[in-house]
């Protein structure tokens, strides 16, 4: 999934700090799940990127759980 990602933020929903960010194609949200990380350098809002993994349902949300993923250069 390619596109723009919309907000993010640290949340603890364990002992685990996880980074999370929302990334929007135009159409639909996915959450992208860092677990373990409380910050990735180029991960913020804003910043265009592809996203690839395994989407699972929390929440009824779509998530992808430690995505593998390519930013995009800042235009």
């Amino acid at each position: 999934m390619s596109g723009r990602l919309r907000s993010g933020g640290v949340h603890s929903r364990t002992n685990l700090p996880t980074l999370e960010a929302d990334l929007w194609d135009g159409s639909d949200v996915v959450t992208l799940v860092f677990l373990g990380r409380r910050s990735i350098a180029g991960i913020e809002p804003g910043r265009q990127l592809t996203a690839r993994g395994r989407i699972a349902i929390r929440d009824d949300r779509k998530v992808i759980y430690n995505p593998y993923y390519e930013l995009e250069a800042p235009r």
